[in-house]
C-alpha cells in the first residue's frame, strides 16, 4: 500500500507476466526499440529485424526471470558498407537485453555485466564452430549488447547505472576500471499524455500497465476517446488479445467481478479502450477504506517491530549501566583487597627483618600469602630495595 492511501496493486507476478507479454512480441518490442532505447540506429527498426533468443539464455539466470527478454535486432541494412569494420563479414546485430524490475535492486549492473558476458561467450563458441579459431583473428569483434532496464516501480531509481561505482575507491584504478551503463526506462517517468502522443500500440501497453490504483483507473478513461481509437484502428487482432490479457490480469488482481472485468476486456477487442470502465462500477470510496485499515494494520505491525527494537536497545544500554556499575564495584572492593594484601606483607617483611635472612623471609611470605617467588622478592626490594 502507498502512504498516500491509494489502492495499490502490489502483484509481481502479474507484473512478470505482463512484462513478457509486451516484450515478447516483437511489433510493440519493436515500438518500444524506436521509441524508448533512445540510439539513433534503431529509430528504424522493424518487427522483421527482431529475434527472441531468451529461451537461449534461460541457464544463464541463477534463479529463472519470466520477465527478462534478449532480443537479437539486425541492423546490417541499416548500416553503411564498410569493408575495414567488417573485414571477416560477420553478422551485424545488437543483442537488446531487457530487465523488467518493479523495485529498485542495487546490484543490476552486475547482474547485467554476467548476461553480457555470457552473452559474448555464446557468440564467440558459436562463431567458432562455424569458422574455427576465428575468435583469435584480428578482424573478429564481438556484438554490441544494448542494456536496458524497464522499471515499472512508482519511485525513483537510485540505483547507479554505472558499474564503476558499485566498486570501492574506483578513482584509485580511473580508466583501468570497467565502465558500462544501462538505459534505465521508467515506466512513470512518462505521464499518459505523453505516451498517448506516441500513437503506437506500446504506448497503449504501458497506459494499463500503468495502472496500480484506481486513481490511475480514472486517468486512464479520462484520455480523448478518439485519440486512443484512433491508434486501435489498425491494430492486429492478436495485439488486441494481448492487451486484453494485460488487462484481464490487472482487473483480476483488483477482484472485479468476472462478468465487469469481461466487459472492459471486450472493449478492447471492440476498438473502444477509450470506454474501458463505462460500465464497471467500483466504489472508490470502499477501496480507499480499506487501504486505510490496511495500512493501519502495517503501521500497527512495524509500530509492534520498531517498540521491540527500541526495547531490546534500552535493555542493552540499561544493562550495560549496570554491568559497569557492579564493576566498579567489584574493581573498588578488589582494590581495597589488594592494598590490604599488600600492607600485611609490608608489614610482615619488616616484622621479620631483624632475624631472618632475605631467602627465609621471602619463602615465609610465599607460604603465608599465597605468591610466587618473583612476586615475593618483588615485595621484599619494596621495602629493602636492592
Amino acid at each position: 500500500m502507498t502512504k498516500d492511501n491509494t489502492t495499490t496493486i502490489n502483484n509481481p507476478q502479474r507484473r512478470d507476466s505482463s512484462s513478457k507479454l509486451i516484450f515478447g512480441d516483437n511489433i510493440l518490442c519493436s515500438q518500444f526499440l524506436r521509441n524508448y532505447a533512445d540510439m539513433e540506429i534503431l529509430r528504424r527498426i522493424q518487427p522483421e529485424d527482431i529475434e527472441d533468443v531468451s529461451e537461449r539464455y534461460v541457464p544463464l539466470y541463477s534463479t529463472e526471470r519470466e520477465s527478462d527478454t534478449v532480443k537479437r535486432v539486425n541492423i546490417g541494412r541499416y548500416m553503411p558498407s564498410c569493408e575495414d569494420e567488417n573485414s571477416l563479414e560477420l553478422p551485424l546485430y545488437i543483442v537488446s537485453l531487457v530487465e523488467h524490475k518493479t523495485k529498485v535492486e542495487y546490484n543490476v549492473a552486475m547482474q547485467i555485466l554476467r548476461y553480457m558476458i555470457y552473452i559474448w561467450e555464446d557468440y564467440e563458441k558459436e562463431m567458432n564452430r562455424k569458422y574455427p579459431h576465428i575468435s583469435t583473428r584480428k578482424g573478429f569483434r564481438y556484438p554490441p549488447i544494448l542494456p536496458i532496464v524497464y522499471y515499472e516501480g512508482k519511485g525513483s531509481w537510485t540505483a547507479p547505472t554505472d558499474l564503476a561505482d558499485r566498486i570501492f575507491c574506483k578513482e584509485l584504478l580511473g580508466d583501468y576500471l570497467p565502465h558500462f551503463r544501462y538505459q534505465m526506462v521508467g515506466l512513470h517517468e512518462h505521464s499518459n499524455e505523453e505516451l498517448l502522443e506516441k500513437g503506437d500500440e506500446i504506448s497503449l501497453a504501458m497506459l494499463i500497465n500503468k495502472i496500480e490504483c484506481v486513481e490511475d483507473m480514472e486517468a486512464l478513461t479520462s484520455l480523448p476517446d478518439e485519440r486512443v481509437e484512433e491508434i486501435l484502428r489498425d491494430t492486429p487482432e492478436y495485439l488486441l488479445d494481448i492487451m486484453g490479457k494485460l488487462l484481464r490480469a490487472l482487473l483480476y488482481s483488483m477482484n472485479l467481478e468476472e462478468d465487469e472485468t469481461e466487459n472492459a476486456v471486450s472493449k478492447i477487442k471492440e476498438r473502444k479502450m477509450g470506454r474501458l470502465f463505462e460500465n464497471v462500477t467500483f466504489d472508490f470510496q470502499e477501496e480507499k477504506r480499506k487501504a486505510r485499515e490496511q495500512a493501519r494494520r502495517e503501521g500497527l505491525e512495524e509500530g509492534r517491530e520498531e517498540g521491540r527494537k527500541e526495547g531490546r536497545e534500552e535493555g542493552l544500554k540499561e544493562g550495560r549501566e549496570e554491568g559497569r556499575k557492579e564493576g566498579r564495584e567489584e574493581g573498588r572492593k578488589e582494590g581495597i583487597e589488594e592494598a590490604q594484601k599488600e600492607l600485611s606483607i609490608t608489614r610482615r617483611i619488616a616484622k621479620m627483618a631483624k632475624q631472618y635472612s632475605a631467602e627465609e623471609i621471602q619463602e615465609d611470605i610465599m607460604q603465608l600469602f599465597g605468591i610466587s617467588r618473583d612476586q615475593a622478592e618483588e615485595e621484599y626490594r619494596k621495602v629493602f630495595g636492592d
